[in-house]
């Protein structure tokens, strides 16, 4: 009960993300706006490191993880995201502009 509570809370999650940027979209009337700071905030966000790569092991420099799914299909990552990703908002967001009639 709890792994399935925890799977929709998740789910929720991401569907609240795509609600608000939906609202602020509607409210500012400026979807493209809201659709570049996405962009911006997420490119600077990717920039930071985590954490201090000189400080890795020497067995462990050499590991690597495969990326998850990148594609449209259901994955673990896409399940226990918080957020929708950034493709996702975005599709949406130009569909609320042309709705709008915005470039």
């Amino acid at each position: 009960v709890y792994f399935l509570s925890f799977i929709l809370m998740r789910a929720l999650s991401r569907y609240r993300e795509l609600g608000a940027d939906r609202g602020a979209a509607l409210l500012t009337g400026k979807p493209s706006a809201l659709a570049r700071a996405l962009q911006k905030v997420s490119g600077e966000m990717a920039a930071i490191p985590t954490r201090d790569l000189r400080q890795m092991e020497a067995v462990s420099s050499f590991a690597f993880a495969p990326a998850l799914s990148g594609g449209r299909g259901l994955s673990l990552g896409s399940i226990m995201a918080t957020h929708p990703p950034l493709e996702k908002r975005l599709e949406q967001l130009a569909r609320i502009a042309a709705q709008l009639g915005e470039r």
